[in-house]
Formats: C-alpha cells, sequence, structure tokens
C-alpha cells in the first residue's frame, strides 16, 4: 500500500461542527447549501480541518450572517448562532420605516375581493373570464396604491387603471396552441417534464413578446407583459409580509428551495398546485421566473410612479424578471424580490404570464 503523505493525511483529518440556533434560518458552508437549520435542533456537521465559510440567513432573508469558522483539532466544536434578537429588532425598523399602510394593503381578503367584483363590473367582465376557449384565464385586478419594494427601501405606487392578469403562468398547452397555428416554429423544451399544465418554459422575453402579439390578434384584446410595479401589486394582494402568505416560507405555500413541496429543487410543478393570494392569483411566487415589460435598473431611484413600465435608461441590454422558481433560494422567492437577465436568454426556469389592458 502507497504510504500517504503529510499533506494527504493532514486533508484526510477532520473535525465535527455542531451549530445551534435560535430561530428558523438557512445554513450555507463554503457557498454550499445544507438547507434548513431549525430552532433549538442541533446539527453536526463533518468538515475538513481547516477554515469554513459559515453563511445563515432568516427565511425572509431580512437577517444574514456570515463569519470564518477555523476547525484545527479533531474533536467536536459547538457554536452557538444567536439570530433573535437582532431579528427582532430589524423587524421592529422596518415596520417603523415602512410607515402606515397604503391603498389596499392589510384590507382583509373579503374586503379585496369586493373591490376586485366592483372593477370587474366597471369594465363589463367576471371577476374571471376568457377571451376564447384556447387564451388564458384572466383575473380582473382593480386599480389602487400599495408599497412596492424592499422593507428598507419601499416607495409609494398607484396603478391608475384597472388590468387584468393571467390566473396561472402561460401553459404548455396554451403554447401548443400557439404553435398549431402556424404563427411559430419554436416549440420550447419539455426539459423532459410531462404535462400540458405544467408553465411553459425555456421561453426569451421576445419569445413572451411575441405570444403576447399573437394573443392579441387571435382575440381583437390587448394582450403584453406586465409591468415590473404591476406585477408586485398584483402579486402581494394587499400584503406588506416578505411573501404573500406571510413572513416566512412555511411549508407546501409555493415550489421553490425549502418550500415543503413534493417538486422542490426537482422540477417545475402543474400550475394552481398551492394556494392562490387574496387576487385569486397562483404561483405567483415560485415555479418559474415570469418576464416582465421593463428594462432592467439597479434601484428605483427615478422610477414610474404609477405602475406604468419603466423603459427608459436603464440597462437596455437586460429585462426584469419576478417571481423566484422551482430551483430558487426562498428569499429570491419573496414579492420584493428583482432578477434581470438578457432577453434572448432561453432557460429551464424562465417563463411568462400575462397582462391584459382594460377599457
Amino acid at each position: 500500500m502507497e504510504e500517504q503523505k503529510p499533506k494527504e493525511i493532514e486533508r484526510s483529518r477532520k473535525a465535527i461542527l455542531l451549530l445551534k440556533t435560535d430561530m428558523d434560518c438557512r445554513l450555507m458552508v463554503n457557498s454550499d447549501n445544507h438547507g434548513a437549520l431549525q430552532k433549538n435542533t442541533p446539527l453536526s456537521i463533518e468538515l475538513p480541518l481547516g477554515s469554513h465559510l459559515i453563511n445563515v440567513i432568516s427565511q425572509d432573508g431580512l437577517l444574514e450572517k456570515e463569519w470564518t469558522q477555523d476547525l484545527n483539532h479533531e474533536v467536536q466544536v459547538v457554536c452557538l448562532i444567536q439570530l433573535k434578537e437582532e431579528f427582532a429588532q430589524l423587524q421592529a425598523k422596518r415596520k417603523e420605516e415602512v410607515g402606515e399602510p397604503l391603498g389596499i394593503e392589510c384590507w382583509s381578503v373579503d374586503q379585496i375581493q369586493q373591490i376586485q367584483m366592483a372593477a370587474a363590473t366597471e369594465v363589463g367582465l367576471a371577476k374571471v373570464f376568457r377571451d376564447g376557449p384556447n387564451s388564458p384565464e384572466m383575473v380582473v385586478i382593480p386599480a389602487g396604491g400599495y408599497r412596492r419594494g424592499e422593507a428598507f427601501n419601499k416607495y409609494k405606487v398607484v396603478i391608475t387603471h384597472h388590468f387584468a392578469i393571467g390566473k396561472y403562468p402561460v401553459t404548455v398547452a396554451e403554447w401548443k396552441c400557439y404553435v398549431e397555428t402556424g404563427e411559430v416554429s419554436y416549440s420550447p423544451s419539455d426539459n423532459d417534464w410531462e404535462g400540458d399544465n405544467l408553465p411553459v418554459t425555456n421561453v426569451s422575453w421576445f419569445d413572451a413578446q411575441n405570444f403576447a402579439r399573437w394573443l392579441s390578434t387571435q382575440t381583437g384584446k390587448t394582450y403584453r407583459l406586465l409591468s415590473e410595479a404591476e406585477w408586485e401589486y398584483a402579486c402581494r394582494a394587499g400584503s406588506i409580509t416578505e411573501y404573500y402568505w406571510g413572513d416566512e416560507i412555511g411549508h407546501n405555500n409555493c415550489n421553490c428551495q425549502d418550500s415543503g413541496s413534493e417538486w422542490s429543487r426537482k422540477r417545475a410543478s402543474p400550475v394552481g398546485s398551492f394556494a392562490p393570494n387574496a387576487f385569486g392569483l397562483h404561483d405567483m411566487l415560485g415555479n418559474i421566473w415570469e418576464w416582465l415589460e421593463d428594462i432592467w435598473h439597479d434601484s428605483y431611484e427615478g422610477a414610474p410612479a404609477d405602475g406604468k413600465p419603466w423603459s427608459s435608461e436603464g440597462n437596455q441590454l437586460g429585462r426584469v424578471m419576478r417571481g423566484g422558481s422551482w430551483s430558487s433560494f426562498p428569499r429570491y422567492a419573496r414579492c420584493a424580490h428583482r432578477h434581470g437577465s438578457v432577453p434572448t436568454i432561453r432557460n429551464f426556469n424562465f417563463g411568462l404570464r400575462l397582462a391584459r389592458t382594460l377599457p
């Protein structure tokens, strides 16, 4: 047997890192995802001797701590992670800085659905409608105001007109109708996933725009991509929490990492697999990233306050996406999280949801 060299022996020596925390969080070790670290539940990790980068993040992404942990002896090292007190202080600060609710924020589900019905009546439509047998189900969204953005970086937006939004992301079946008309020859890859009720993926921003134009021609109505401000307004549906169901990812509320769904980190889920928000919209968080109309900007400085897309300046080579996907960490599947991508890219996480302009 070949004798081990001193450096090889050193690398083979290991220690146990025992982590304990006073609140639920997500754990990263050397940039590797170790999933959920549960409150008062010790977790043992075997690591080679040396320095290791430890990163813990609260479920809502509000608090993040990072440090280097040195393991120099072949013994168990205990690390107590205290987050609860600092997290409570950040939450209190957030509530103070965010200010008073605006528009429909903090309304009950019944109140929100009442104004939604009133808006539908005003434009002469049912709250949920289709413009044809092969058209997506659309939901009427009432005009209104809200506070957009992250907890410490919010600004007021007033959506000035009622609009409609897809009840679900555009599905594989709906894209097949598009192909069958002969208007387009591109059939996106199904990623070896089976099911017409899955969200269509592997579509670029330009593909999404072409689909909206085709549907507009088919129906005689104006279909388009949502503005970023419209998307967050529709996603929040009056909520002011990190997710439209609360401040923590919870269990089986959506399809993303650590969400407890049967599809998490595996594949996209059939549309409508989770409870809707107060507007009756499904899959606004998790499952697939959704292309939006806006050009990418690094911040909200100078952004329109009337809900219209931000179509000037910024990075002309980037477009905004929202919602997170089945493979995203929970912090990327929050109402306020923003993401940008090159509009020509097709990816198995990228899909779309349509808006329709109302009279």
